[in-house]
């Protein structure tokens, strides 16, 4: 008990650090957490996918991946990350009532802090020292690439990888078969927290292996068979998750187009977001999705370690650093583009740079043996400001990681209670919903993300959707009603069922939405139930057929 004691500020200090960081470089969302969330569309999806899952859960597991969306489409939960573990965590705060908002971005801070600290837990361990783990935990936990994808919850959670990474370490130093069946759980853990993350760590964990083997092969002999175990366990956990992602890549695969779009370039890594308080000037040398800057002090670390502290656990990081760095590169490096003919898996997978999230992971570690070396080298000189050495680099790579505060907004969503408009399309009964205005297909995505989170207070099928895919049925129906209410949109209407029409005045001017609601009125099919509140003002209903 009293080493229990002993140890319990030891770990709880750098946790309430990079709590206090984490709510530090996304400022000023703590003070937002049930009103507000990032200014994307991809912060309402996620919160649409959250509460899609809770819903499935309680209603029809089996079909858990027919959601909603992009009606008459099925498996429409594929088109993207399903999120399934934060769904599952999340399904009891959703079935209690919970602000959905509050749900989302508790989640999205959380996993934010607690990758930091399952960084620190790794570093701890390589390293042997709390401060210089401290220093790496910092570094994964306010890494500009934290900003780039703030609106990306499953890119928040990270925290499976260093804890992969530390039971692949454990299972080398001891053989024993729980640390091998651990590591496995973590990366199934990691893909069911985000289907790219998994993909992305299991390639990983797959070098680290083959690297630690090199480097001490008297360990591996009897370390491979327990992490071929855990690689089993794993495997066997993805099997049914996959499923549904295969039977959609089968229509629906990235173009090499895509893939290019969305792969690094060496200038990627010099690149940092706008909302970087330091280093916004150089966010014009990538595009959304391709600033990779790990940070300066985090930078000149992993160079202080390659250089004072040649160790091979340094080397061990360096080359997995310089691996995921070229596979980030996408069809601009060599890795991606060998693997991408070889494994069918990265097909689905548009965003290569993504990678950029495992060389993050390695110049951590690298970054924390370079703190390290830093203060024995200090210590040996018998500087006293080896005492305070790691403090001092811990607030330095604060202050490299702050930001300017985070692009954020008031979310458009209300509870349920107070939708007039779908408390009147659940009384009506069931039928598919279309929400207008629909954007063209050379528009994309309109209003689409918001109308997702407003069916939520309905659960009908839904027309509209916004994902990673957009499915033939979908740009189907969009191409037909271009010129709604003419009648090739009702016709197209009526093949696929639908029977809901809501209109949101907020998204037309005055002219163009009373043109539209008298063309409508004049239509025999469609029957007005009249004008009702919406999240954002007033909409007109109508339904069609009889």
């Amino acid at each position: 008990m009293s080493g229990w004691r002993r140890g319990v500020p030891a770990w709880a200090a750098p946790g309430l650090v990079i709590v206090l960081l984490t709510a530090t470089v996304t400022w000023p969302q703590g003070f937002h957490l049930s009103t507000r969330i990032a200014a994307h569309n991809d912060a309402l999806f996620s919160i649409w996918r959250l509460a899609w899952v809770a819903q499935g859960l309680a209603t029809d597991p089996r079909h858990l991946f027919d959601a909603n969306i992009f009606h008459p489409a099925a498996n429409t939960l594929s088109f993207s990350d399903a999120m399934l573990l934060q769904g599952v965590l999340a399904a009891p705060l959703f079935w209690a009532g919970v602000s959905p908002i509050l749900i989302y971005n508790v989640l999205l801070v959380g996993g934010i802090a607690l990758s930091g600290f399952a960084m620190f837990v790794l570093a701890r361990h390589v390293t042997g020292s709390h401060r210089a783990a401290l220093v790496s935990g910092v570094i994964f936990t306010v890494a500009p690439y934290r900003i780039e994808h703030f609106m990306h919850l499953e890119l928040q959670w990270a925290m499976w990888m260093p804890l992969a990474f530390w039971a692949i370490h454990r299972t080398f130093e001891t053989r024993a078969w729980r640390f091998g069946l651990l590591a496995g759980l973590f990366v199934w853990l990691q893909l069911l927290s985000s289907v790219y993350y998994g993909v992305f760590l299991a390639a990983a964990c797959v070098a680290l292996v083959l690297l630690l083997s090199a480097t001490r092969p008297g360990d591996a002999l009897g370390a491979l068979p327990t992490l071929v175990a855990g690689g089993i366990v794993a495997a066997m956990g993805a099997a049914p998750y996959a499923w549904p992602y295969l039977q959609a890549a089968r229509t629906m695969a990235r173009t090499p187009a895509e893939v290019a779009a969305y792969s690094a370039t060496w200038w990627s890594y010099l690149a940092s977001p706008p909302q970087s308080l330091l280093w916004s000037w150089t966010s014009s040398l990538g595009g959304p999705e391709l600033r990779l800057f790990p940070g300066a002090v985090a930078i000149l670390l992993a160079l202080t370690a390659v250089l004072l502290r040649p160790r091979r656990i340094v080397a061990v990081y360096a080359v997995l650093a310089l691996v995921a760095i070229d596979l980030s590169l996408g069809s601009n490096g060599y890795t991606y583009s060998w693997l991408l003919d070889r494994v069918d898996v990265l097909h689905g997978l548009r965003a290569p740079a993504r990678f950029g999230i495992i060389a993050c992971s390695a110049v951590a570690i690298l970054a924390g043996f370079g703190a390290q070396a830093v203060e024995e080298r200090l210590r040996a000189a018998g500087s006293r400001a080896a005492v305070s050495m790691a403090e001092a680099l811990t607030i330095l790579v604060a202050i490299d990681g702050a930001t300017s505060g985070m692009w954020i907004m008031n979310a458009p969503y209300q509870p349920a209670s107070v939708f007039n408009v779908y408390k009147s399309i659940r009384a009506l009964g069931p039928g598919p919903v279309l929400e207008l205005p629909l954007p063209r297909l050379d528009a994309l995505p309109g209003h689409e993300a918001t109308f997702m989170l407003w069916s939520t207070a309905h659960w009908h099928p839904l027309v509209n959707g916004y994902s990673g895919y957009y499915p033939h049925e979908y740009s189907q129906t969009v191409s037909r009603i271009e010129r709604f209410p003419d009648d090739q949109s009702i016709a197209q209407l009526t093949n696929i069922g639908v029977r809901y029409i809501v209109v949101h005045r907020v998204y037309y001017d005055e002219q163009e939405y009373g043109a539209l609601i008298e063309k409508m009125d004049a239509r025999p099919e469609l029957r007005s139930q009249g004008t009702y509140d919406d999240p954002l003002g007033e909409c007109h209903l109508f339904v069609l057929g009889h």
